[in-house]
């Protein structure tokens, strides 16, 4: 697996939602709103599910392991149907799992002798299930080796296997509640990045609109159907994540993927865009620490000051757009300045609600030189390279690099901005990239003159 996630970051974001509903409560689809503070809430699923729709949508459907499946993703499966398919439905995933497998187990295990010749010439969940049993297991298991420690081996090979093909997993973990077969591969990952439930920075006001559809119901073959739909007027939303380079060293969260999770978070909420998702990413800001720490509230440093209008200063419940009220990052700027020292980077990116030398304004010199801003948030500078087939050893490599991807989905390579020259030489020498090399030079010349 790739090298974890170098240091711990924490990530403050907030968007803005006008006339939808940001997450409507399964009990009548109607906003999370606080009973005491009128405040709005989204929570981290909701925000997970943004991020993993664009991860799949950019890196394909066997990227993120929470999805329905089928051509048009109406399928609804089990977390064991969804494994099971992976590991044992997959020709070429199988060979390669297998092949692995031997390597890796040929000092452990008789390939002759059953259950594991049997695994070996048939991998299905039945099989592997066998491998399990400890009785069964004792059958083909090497002289001088100690049963459990091969059993733990073979647990820690498939589950290893999950984290590194599944991105989401690799983010966010999971409970991995499995049954059956597969219930001896079960049991939690703690995912390195943990998002707070997102909550409005301001009282808001739901509405109830009626709808209405020219489609008459059974009952009302003549009239169109009327119903209700909640939502909000508006609502600036605040969430923050953490990333636990700790947490990240058992799933195999990598830096490149924490790059990810940031582009994902912000295009993920742009691109679901719906009537009852009418949201626009406004300002994320992601600090990256050299000790292990986060503040862990800096949300509730962020406040919002009402303008006024007519001389009468804005109530909260009158908020319906970014030009209603002005950021208050005083508290914010105070809390960096107390942990100036460990502070190693800071990243910024905004839509309209504050500019870069304005964020500068509030920091000391030290910390404005620690500031990157995020120039390709909304969209790659990139080009792309049709492929007809790429090899594991060529999917592998562009894992571990920066500024090359792999989409299996669409069978294209694309690089970006991000791809250095040290890492463009790499590829140019691999042989696994042979029948690819004259497209890859042309497209990284391509992307050099996008940028003179």
């Amino acid at each position: 697996m790739n090298n974890a996630l170098t240091n711990r970051h924490e990530t403050v974001f907030l968007w803005e939602v006008r006339k939808s509903n940001p997450n409507g409560d399964p009990n009548g689809n109607e906003p999370r709103i606080d009973r005491y503070t009128k405040k709005c809430d989204v929570t981290d699923v909701c925000i997970k599910r943004s991020i993993r729709d664009y991860i799949s949508k950019t890196l394909g459907i066997d990227s993120i392991i929470v999805t329905k499946l089928g051509e048009d993703f109406s399928e609804t499966v089990t977390l064991n149907e969804r494994i099971e398919r992976f590991f044992f439905e997959s020709g070429k995933l199988k060979n390669k799992l297998i092949n692995e497998f031997k390597e890796i187990f040929k000092e452990d295990l008789e390939d002759e002798k059953d259950p594991y010749k049997k695994f070996l010439e048939g991998p299905t969940k039945e099989n592997l299930k066998k491998l399990f049993d400890s009785k069964e297991l004792k059958k083909c298991i090497k002289d001088g080796k100690s049963e459990n420690s091969v059993l733990q081996k073979i647990k820690k090979f498939f589950r290893r296997n999950l984290c590194y093909a599944f991105t989401d997993l690799r983010m966010f973990g999971s409970v991995l509640a499995l049954k059956g077969s597969l219930e001896d591969l079960g049991g939690p990952f703690t995912g390195p990045i943990q998002i707070e439930v997102g909550t409005s920075l301001h009282r808001v006001v739901q509405s109830n609109k009626q709808i209405t559809s020219v489609m008459g119901s059974k009952e009302e073959k003549e009239a169109g159907i009327i119903g209700d739909t909640h939502c909000i007027e508006y609502g600036l939303f605040a969430t923050s994540a953490i990333a636990n380079e700790n947490a990240a060293k058992f799933t195999g969260l990598t830096d490149k993927d924490h790059e990810l999770f940031l582009k994902a978070l912000w295009r993920g909420t742009r691109d679901r865009h719906t009537r009852s998702k009418n949201q626009v990413p406004r300002l994320l800001i992601d600090i990256e620490y050299n000790k292990p720490f986060h503040f862990g509230d800096l949300v509730n440093s962020i406040k919002l000051n009402p303008v006024k209008r007519d001389g009468k200063t804005l109530d909260q419940e009158a908020y319906r757009s970014i030009d209603d009220f002005t950021l208050d990052l005083t508290k914010f700027y105070e809390k960096l300045r107390s942990k100036k020292e460990i502070i190693k980077s800071i990243k910024f990116a905004s839509s309209d609600l504050l500019t870069l030398e304005k964020f500068k304004e509030g920091l000391d010199a030290d910390l404005q030189s620690k500031v990157y801003i995020v120039s390709d948030i909304d969209f790659d500078q990139s080009v792309e390279i049709p492929v007809e087939s790429l090899s594991d050893e060529a999917k592998n490599t562009i894992k571990e690099i920066k500024g090359i991807n792999y989409c299996e989905t669409n069978k294209t390579i694309s690089i970006n901005l991000d791809l250095t020259e040290e890492d463009f030489k790499k590829i140019m020498e691999n042989d696994a990239f042979k029948d690819y090399k004259e497209k890859i030079q042309k497209a990284y010349d391509e992307l050099k003159e996008k940028i003179k």
